[in-house]
């Protein structure tokens, strides 16, 4: 049986046989050959893969949470994908930047991010002129705009930059509390200063469909600002070892119990149940009787703690007080 070629060995196939190059036998053994990932032993990678996962998790959600919020504000159906997630070098990153740009600038929680590195979330300026134009009443189409932005234009991003620091903190929540606040808007990428251009960051693109529209947010994290939150969850979800010290257990069961002690209890003594009329209630006076509902076996009643049934006991009385000598616990 012949082999079954791919869609990306049948594209390489015809544009080798239109150029004249290599026929298919070469194609064929050139996919079987074993493929090596290049790898920089000068930059080694500082995230590791179940971080990686982590954060791929924690954007998936983001992209639901941005599609959600941008179809509210919109009030137009959006699409929003994680596209990728990788490690690069600072300057790789603002490299590839023009110089205009619309960037929103946001902080970490000062209590969590001690280093106060700074986040960078890129918007493509198709989309952000398609969100002004459909917020100042247009159809979302009036996108291909080549100027500077005005105030108001800058205004209106800044309240879209100020909604997604929210989901920033929401897409967090389930794992670590994170909270992100939006600090400023810049357009000219040259002027971001508070990240090194050879430090370490985690960029996550992010594709956004408005219609027709197709472009991407890049969100730029600093891998020093990661660190400390991974080491902060690591520590919320570190396991402790059910092997310890035993008289440092006994002692640490000893003090629960000691701080137990002091719990106030409601115990009450149940003689028996009845149902009456609010208006038999109503109009009851000091002497009358209440039959009840339910028989009594001699002077045995039910001890209840905190309406919960515990005991059997035996109704009597002590010192000239009535009281209740228990005589069954009850499972």
């Amino acid at each position: 049986m012949a082999e079954v070629l791919s869609q990306k060995q049948i594209d390489e196939l015809l544009g080798n046989l239109q150029s004249g190059g290599k026929d298919i036998n070469e194609v064929q053994q050139e996919s079987k050959e074993k493929k090596y990932k290049e790898y920089d032993f000068r930059t080694p990678k500082r995230i590791t893969r179940d971080q990686i996962k982590l954060l791929d998790s924690i954007f998936e959600n983001f992209s639901r949470l941005l599609a959600l919020q941008l179809s509210s504000i919109l009030r137009i159906s959006c699409e929003a994908e994680l596209v990728t997630l990788e490690e690069q070098q600072y300057y790789e990153f603002s490299n590839a930047l023009n110089d205009s740009v619309l960037m929103g600038i946001f902080s970490l929680d000062r209590k969590i991010n001690d280093n106060e590195k700074q986040i960078i979330m890129e918007m493509a300026r198709p989309l952000s002129y398609s969100i002004i134009d459909r917020l100042l009443g247009g159809n979302g189409e009036g996108y291909n705009v080549d100027k500077d932005y005005t105030d108001i234009e800058l205004s209106i991003m800044r309240y879209i930059f100020e909604k997604l620091a929210s989901i920033f903190t929401n897409a967090w929540s389930n794992y670590i509390d994170v909270t992100a606040d939006y600090d400023m808007i810049e357009t000219n990428s040259r002027l971001i200063q508070s990240i090194a251009p050879d430090e370490t960051i985690v960029i996550i693109i992010i594709e956004v469909t408005i219609r027709s529209l197709k472009e991407k947010i890049n969100i730029c994290i600093p891998s020093e600002s990661l660190n400390t939150i991974f080491k902060s969850f690591e520590n919320k979800f570190v396991r402790v070892s059910k092997k310890g010290d035993t008289f440092i257990e006994n002692q640490r069961k000893e003090f629960i119990l000691d701080s137990l002690n002091e719990a106030p209890l409601t115990v009450t003594g149940l003689l028996g149940e009845s149902e009456i009329k609010l208006q038999d209630l109503l109009n009851l006076q000091v002497g009358d009787i209440i039959p009840l509902g339910t028989p009594v076996q001699g002077n045995t009643i039910q001890v209840n703690v905190d309406e919960h049934p515990w005991f059997m006991g035996v109704m009597g009385v002590k010192k000239k007080k009535y009281a209740i000598k228990i005589g069954k616990v009850l499972d």
